[in-house]
């Protein structure tokens, strides 16, 4: 369920493997081979574990809907490239990348 959307906020209301309801703030919009990809963060726990989620539609702007990722190496690489992105706005625990990184 989408709350509120504007140019830069989108909040989403999803359910965990307990059944419970929980509220997930937009981190980012990452490309990757194409496509976009909302990471979204717990609105209540900050230090809980993201969520990546395809954009459906055909505007990243604009999304019709978000579709759950279900493949791990693809959720890796998606992550790998928003640590890249925010390694400076984020403190991501030691991360390894270099600017560069995006580039190889």
């Amino acid at each position: 369920m989408l709350f509120d959307t504007d140019d830069n906020y989108v909040v989403l209301e999803l359910e965990d493997e307990a059944g419970n309801r929980v509220r997930y703030e937009m981190l980012d919009l990452v490309e990757y081979n194409g496509e976009a990809f909302g990471i979204f963060l717990p609105a209540e726990d900050h230090e809980g574990e993201v969520a990546i989620l395809r954009l459906a539609g055909e505007d990243a702007q604009k999304a019709e809907g978000y579709v759950p990722v279900n493949d791990e190496e693809l959720e890796q690489a998606v992550f790998d490239i928003f640590q890249i992105k925010n390694m400076d706005a984020f403190d991501f625990g030691g991360n390894t990348f270099a600017q560069n990184d995006l580039f190889e």
